[in-house]
C-alpha cells in the first residue's frame, strides 16, 4: 500500500493529497460515478454531523484514490448547492475528522508532526516531541472552532503557546478547517454542468429531510401541518433557510410560542437562518418568551406585508385558525378510535 497515498487520503486538503491529484488521470468533467457517490456521502454525513471514514480494513489503491478523489469532487457539489450553512458543517466534519485520523493512528506524534510539516507551520518540539512550542501569533490565526483549542489553560509564555499533543492534534485540525473553509466556495463556472444538477437534487433531498427531522421533533405537540397556509409559508422558508424579513421572523417567533413550541425548538429553527447569530437570535426568543408576545391578527400581519388565505380571513387571528384545525383533526381521531372499538366488540 502507498503510504503518501494513505496520507493524503486521511488529510485530503494537503499539499501532499494536491500532488497525489496532479497525477490522476480523471477528468474534471467526467468523474466516475462512484467517486460522486463517495462526494454526496461526505455531504450527507457532514449534515446531520456524522463522521466520514473510509471502511474498509486493507483498502486497495483504487479505493484510497477513489476516496480521495471524492474529497474536491465534494467541494464542487457544496459550491453550488444553497441549503444554510452547509460549507461549515462539512469543514467542521473535516476538522473532526482530521484529529482522529491523528489521535487513533498507530503512531499519533510521527502523523501530527507529517501535518505540520505539510502546512509548513513553524514550530519547535520540546522534551523530545511530548510537547509543541508555537507562536501565538501564529496560533492566533485559527478560528477557534472548537472550545477546547482556546487559550484558556494553556501555557503562554513570552509570545508562544506551549501544546501537549493532544492540544496539538487540536491545533493542526483548527488549521485544517481554516484551510478548507478559506478555499470554499469554489468558482461556480468551474463547476461541471452534471455535478450542478447533483447539487440540486442533494439540496432537494436534504430539506425534505430536516422537514421531517424537524417535525419529528415536534410530534405529540405542535402539528405543523395544520398551520394556517401564511405561517406554514414562513415556516416552510425558515426551515430551508431562507431569509426572513424582520416582521416575519416576529410573527412566526410569536405564533409558535403561542402554539406551544419550546425555546431550544425555536432556536433551533431560527439557527437555519443565512445571517444566523446565536447570541441575537437568543436574545430576540428570550425575548418572546419573558414578555409572552402573541401574534398580530390577520389584518397587521396583513399590513406587514405577508399573505393571508382567503381561508383564513373567515378567522380574525392564525391561532384561532390552528385550533379550529386542531379540534377537527382530534375529532377525527377520536371518531376513527371509536369506530374501531365497536368493531372489536362486535
Amino acid at each position: 500500500m502507498d503510504e503518501i497515498l494513505v496520507f493524503a487520503q486521511k488529510f485530503p486538503f494537503t499539499e501532499k493529497a494536491k500532488m497525489q491529484l496532479k497525477d490522476s488521470t480523471i477528468s474534471i468533467d467526467d468523474i466516475p460515478e462512484v467517486i460522486v457517490r463517495k462526494a454526496a456521502l461526505m455531504i450527507s454525513r457532514a449534515n446531520s454531523k456524522q463522521a466520514y471514514s473510509l471502511e474498509a480494513m486493507n483498502p486497495t489503491n483504487e479505493m484510497l484514490e477513489n476516496e480521495l478523489m471524492a474529497f474536491p469532487t465534494a467541494k464542487l457539489i457544496l459550491s453550488v448547492m444553497q441549503t444554510t450553512r452547509m460549507i461549515e458543517k462539512f469543514c467542521e466534519m473535516i476538522r473532526k475528522k482530521a484529529f482522529h485520523e491523528i489521535i487513533d493512528s498507530a503512531k499519533p506524534k510521527e502523523i501530527a508532526i507529517e501535518l505540520a510539516n505539510d502546512f509548513k507551520l513553524d514550530y519547535t518540539r520540546i522534551e523530545d516531541g511530548e510537547e509543541f512550542e508555537i507562536a501565538l501569533i501564529d496560533y492566533l490565526e485559527i478560528l477557534f472552532v472548537d472550545d477546547e483549542t482556546k487559550l484558556v489553560n494553556k501555557r503562554v509564555e513570552k509570545g508562544s503557546v506551549f501544546l501537549g499533543l493532544n492540544d496539538f492534534a487540536r491545533f493542526l485540525s483548527e488549521k485544517a478547517y481554516k484551510k478548507v473553509f478559506d478555499s470554499l466556495p469554489i468558482d461556480k463556472e468551474s463547476v461541471p454542468k452534471d455535478l450542478v444538477k447533483i447539487a440540486k437534487s442533494i439540496d432537494s433531498q436534504l430539506v425534505h429531510i430536516e422537514h421531517k427531522r424537524f417535525d419529528a421533533k415536534l410530534s405529540g405537540k405542535i402539528n405543523p401541518a395544520l398551520f394556517p397556509p401564511s405561517m406554514q409559508e414562513l415556516y416552510q422558508k425558515q426551515l430551508a433557510g431562507k431569509k426572513l424579513g424582520y416582521y416575519e421572523r416576529l410573527v412566526l417567533a410569536a405564533f409558535l410560542y403561542q402554539v406551544g413550541m419550546r425555546k431550544q425548538e425555536m432556536l433551533t429553527l431560527f439557527s437555519k437562518s443565512p445571517d444566523f447569530k446565536a447570541h441575537i437570535a437568543q436574545y430576540h426568543i428570550n425575548r418572546v418568551f419573558e414578555k409572552e408576545l402573541s401574534a398580530p391578527g390577520y389584518k397587521k400581519i396583513s399590513e406587514y406585508g405577508i399573505i393571508v388565505s382567503k381561508e383564513e380571513k373567515v378567522f380574525k387571528h392564525p391561532v384561532q385558525y390552528y385550533v379550529s384545525k386542531m379540534r377537527a383533526s382530534n375529532r377525527m381521531k377520536n371518531a376513527v378510535k371509536e369506530k374501531e372499538e365497536r368493531e372489536k366488540n362486535v
